[in-house]
């Protein structure tokens, strides 16, 4: 499944934090795509094996995949 937003601000409003956990190692990273802790890359390979989080900028046309926003992490 895959989010859609109109723009890329609209993706910021919903995940605020700009942290992103690893879905190698469970790092919490400030880059979505690349993790600071283990070099895994989410835009890599293998990418974030259907464990990240996918989207798409309606504006754009673009769909990332990116590693998990903190916000999406059970409390």
């Amino acid at each position: 499944m895959m989010d859609i937003f109109k723009t890329e601000r609209e993706f910021y409003q919903r995940f605020p934090s700009r942290f992103y956990i690893c879905t190698n190692c469970g790092y919490m990273n400030p880059d979505p795509y690349n993790c600071q802790r283990c070099g895994w890359r989410a835009d890599g390979l293998l990418k974030t094996m259907d464990k990240g989080y996918k989207y798409a900028i309606a504006k754009t046309g673009e769909i990332k995949e990116i590693f998990r926003p903190i916000e999406l992490e059970k409390g």
